[in-house]
């Protein structure tokens, strides 16, 4: 029995947010640039104030630049992967629950709601897959 690519992405989808994972669109080091920046030039400028100051104002920087940066996984499972990128992760998938004996969702669906192992498994396969191949960063 063939497996339905969107359902099983969606349970696999389900099962990030659970576990809150999110990615971040490479942004961070620019963040983390520019609040250190302005916290080392507003200490040379100013010294103990400016580092203060100038930490604060970067960090606000920082922020304004990084809002909206980081998106869950299952969002970039559901809306942002294209077809064969789709079917790519679905292998990923299946190879990991190969071990499981699951051959169809009557028998994925169970296993990703009560096996710790099987969700431990599923959830590698989707950490190397987005970081390997679509070269994204994992945050917890």
């Amino acid at each position: 029995m063939t497996i339905n690519t969107r359902e099983l992405l969606d349970a696999v989808a389900t099962l990030t947010d659970k576990e809150s994972m999110r990615v971040t669109l490479k942004s961070s080091a620019k963040g983390a640039t520019v609040a250190g920046s302005s916290t080392f030039l507003g200490g040379l400028l100013a010294g103990p104030i400016g580092l203060f100051i100038g930490g604060a104002l970067g960090g606000l920087v920082a922020y304004a630049m990084t809002n909206g940066q980081f998106k869950p996984v299952s969002h970039i499972i559901r809306y942002d992967l294209s077809a064969p990128e789709q079917e790519r992760l679905k292998q990923r998938v299946m190879d990991a629950l190969s071990e499981f004996q699951a051959t169809d969702m009557i028998m994925i669906l169970p296993l990703l709601t009560g096996s710790a192992s099987a969700q431990q498994a599923v959830l590698g396969a989707v950490v190397s897959f987005l970081t390997n191949e679509m070269r994204m960063q994992i945050i917890d």
